[in-house]
């Protein structure tokens, strides 16, 4: 089990949020296997970060494992300095790359053939210090690519560390919207092209996931974010 959440800060609490990044505040107990706590580009991809948002990613032995750290005093007290929050759980069903020299999510089911469901997608790279500027120059064209795909329908860049360490975590309606992004949008196709030939990145991961409860509900507050 794998969960996404994302946090939306009043303005008044922006720098408190900001603060806890280093402090680590939402360690979980046992039963993780693997978190990240990660800031958000302004807009969507934008190189300045939100200072009002923040999201929280782990990976579960067992979702309820992931309900009692969820409903737990530590979570609530962080939760409840945000104006509004989300949490979407999902199940990978494909993963690979490393993130920090480790394989963070273990695929246990495969998508059945007649699936019709959406999916999640979350690619994660650590970009060599000497290729930044020749990456950050081509992100706004990736972003517009994405932002005129049909069928997405959540899309944000989110990061460990400015600059350097950045993922992106989209939305799909369906696995055929997903495949005419990646295989007919012309603005993604050069930007796989680019990674390849350039080497902008020393270490990088690729998961899809299937939401499984109340997707819907989730996806609906995290766009009206």
């Amino acid at each position: 089990m794998t969960t996404f959440t994302i946090f939306r800060f009043p303005a008044r609490k922006a720098w408190w949020a900001f603060g806890q990044m280093g402090r680590k505040i939402l360690q979980p107990p046992r039963g993780c296997a693997f978190y990240k706590m990660l800031g958000t580009g302004r807009n969507g991809f934008g190189i300045i970060p939100d200072f009002r948002q923040y999201t929280f990613l782990a990976t579960w032995e067992s979702e309820h494992q992931a309900d009692e750290f969820f409903a737990s005093a530590l979570f609530q007290a962080y939760a409840t300095q945000a104006l509004e929050y989300s949490t979407l759980k999902m199940r990978p069903i494909q993963s690979h790359g490393r993130w920090d020299g480790v394989e963070p999510f273990v695929v246990s089911h495969e998508i059945d053939k007649g699936y019709l469901g959406p999916l999640v997608v979350l690619t994660r790279a650590k970009i060599r210090f000497s290729k930044l500027l020749d990456f950050w120059r081509h992100v706004p064209q990736a972003h517009a690519s994405l932002n005129q795909s049909d069928g997405v329908l959540l899309a944000l860049g989110v990061g460990e560390v400015p600059l350097v360490e950045q993922a992106t975590v989209s939305m799909w309606e369906s696995l055929d919207a997903l495949k005419r992004y990646a295989y007919q949008q012309s603005g993604h196709r050069e930007i796989v092209q680019r990674t390849r030939q350039r080497g902008w990145y020393s270490e990088e991961l690729f998961a899809r996931f299937v939401p499984v409860g109340d997707w819907e509900r989730t996806i609906l507050r995290s766009v009206k974010m």
